[in-house]
């Protein structure tokens, strides 16, 4: 199965969050073929799929267009979507990697990606699809057919992992979002930094992940 990372601008840690997340992926993942990365390219990435997209719209549509273009691009018809800020830190099968939500998606909130949240929710309930929230901070296997269906919502802001889950996802588990400042085991096998890495998970991510892993340049 292939892996998908959409990256951005404006990192805090000089991509190294990108870094340690591949070396977590080579460390405990199985059944893992190509890497695929869309947009931004560090200097230290070698031997993955790229394709450039530049960041012309909000961010929750540049999250749609770059994982579009992978799909358009060749990737696996299920791939494992990831984010460069997601730490996997143990054994895990990436063509059985389970689904999860961490319960009903909110209807009310003023905070940028709060009121995205409670969009998606709307449109949702608009078509008698359930709601939950299935932003949570861990890969997510993604068929790109059925990814593609979800454009025709993309006239107002949405998230894609919510309409994903609710819409195509029969079976996934309720758990804790496994996301803040220390380093910490979870349900889903995965960790997220809440403060983009303070120097002590920073360093134990250095100490846990210290081989290099076949998608970066050594000494780079």
């Amino acid at each position: 199965m292939d892996v998908l990372y959409y990256i951005g601008g404006g990192s805090m840690r000089s991509n190294n969050e990108l870094r340690y997340s591949l070396r977590s992926l080579e460390a405990n993942g199985k059944n893992i073929d190509r890497v695929f990365i869309v947009g931004n390219k560090p200097a230290f990435i070698r031997n993955v799929q790229y394709i450039w997209v530049e960041d012309k719209f909000e961010w929750w549509k540049n999250a749609f267009e770059k994982t579009k273009a992978a799909i358009q691009a060749g990737i696996s018809d299920e791939f494992l979507l990831m984010n460069d800020d997601f730490f996997m830190l143990e054994p895990f099968d990436a063509e059985k990697y389970p689904y999860y939500h961490k319960g009903e998606m909110s209807a009310d909130s003023k905070e940028k990606y709060g009121l995205v949240v409670a969009n998606t929710k709307k449109v949702l309930e608009s078509i008698g699809a359930p709601t939950k929230h299935f932003g949570v901070h861990c890969p997510m296997r993604i068929e790109g057919k059925k990814y593609l269906e979800l454009e025709k919502y993309y006239s107002t802001p949405v998230l894609a992992r919510c309409l994903y889950g609710n819409l195509y996802v029969k079976d996934a588990k309720e758990v804790k979002d496994n996301k803040g400042e220390e380093l910490t085991d979870g349900e889903t096998g995965c960790w997220s930094s809440r403060a983009w890495l303070q120097d002590d998970a920073f360093n134990k991510l250095k100490e846990k992940f210290n081989k290099p892993s076949r998608w970066e340049e050594e000494n780079v």
